[in-house]
């Protein structure tokens, strides 16, 4: 892979932040929302703060389009037991 072609999938890639209290987490109804996309998600990362009670749940994509990634961010941001879902 050349450098020009590693720059390229850094700036393509999305990311998906979702947050909610430790015991309110729900991944397996978070991988369903993910299912249509499953394909290009290119890094899952979990992280829990003993401290605040919070899970965050970060899921990195390549090569997705913008308006497909905002759907699903909306309709986990809809979900009642989620504290925040953002896509950057």
């Amino acid at each position: 892979m050349t450098a020009h072609s590693r720059e390229a999938l850094a700036t393509s890639q999305r990311q998906l932040n979702i947050c909610a209290e430790i015991h309110c987490m729900r991944v397996a109804a978070l991988w369903q929302v993910l299912m249509p996309v499953a394909g290009d998600i290119r890094n899952v990362k979990i992280s829990i703060g003993q401290a605040d009670g919070y899970a965050d749940i970060a899921v990195s994509f390549d090569h997705r389009p913008s308006a497909s990634l905002g759907a699903i961010a909306e309709r986990i941001s809809d979900m009642t037991w989620v504290t925040n879902a953002t896509l950057s």
